[in-house]
């Protein structure tokens, strides 16, 4: 399963269904959703698509092991957290636009604002481990 968070007009939920992902957008914006679910219809994969009207910070996300987002710079480090939190030891998040801040890609593709970067479950239970190691170092008082 996809998921597309912030899933605009639901063009890549659309284009995974393509391939035989079964996806999932969360977009904020509802005239976008209708349209997205319009398109989908349009393009004969409704029956393995589903977009819904949500804020992401009240979604979990933790079901999903197939993770697109095409963030901001404002939200990157609080994005990073949320799904650090939540994911699944197998996950994969792509990042588009801008990159994670403490997380390692595995891979990057392209420039500038067409820059794609890849991570796997070793991005972020790595950061975990990282935080916990840092947490046994505090001495107690």
């Amino acid at each position: 399963m996809l998921v597309d968070i912030g899933s605009g007009d639901g063009r890549i939920v659309i284009a995974a269904a393509k391939v035989g992902f079964k996806a999932v957008g969360y977009e904020l914006n509802p005239w976008l959703v209708w349209y997205s679910r319009y398109r989908a219809w349009r393009e004969g994969v409704h029956q393995d698509v589903n977009f819904y009207i949500s804020d992401l910070w009240k979604v979990s996300f933790s079901q999903y092991a197939n993770i697109v987002i095409f963030g901001v710079p404002q939200m990157m480090l609080q994005l990073e957290k949320k799904l650090g939190d939540e994911l699944l030891q197998d996950a994969r998040v792509i990042a588009c636009r801008f990159p994670f801040p403490h997380w390692r890609p595995n891979h990057s593709f392209g420039e500038g604002i067409d820059t794609v970067w890849a991570y796997d479950s070793k991005s972020f239970t790595m950061k975990k481990e990282d935080d916990t190691a840092l947490v046994k170092d505090i001495p107690s008082s």
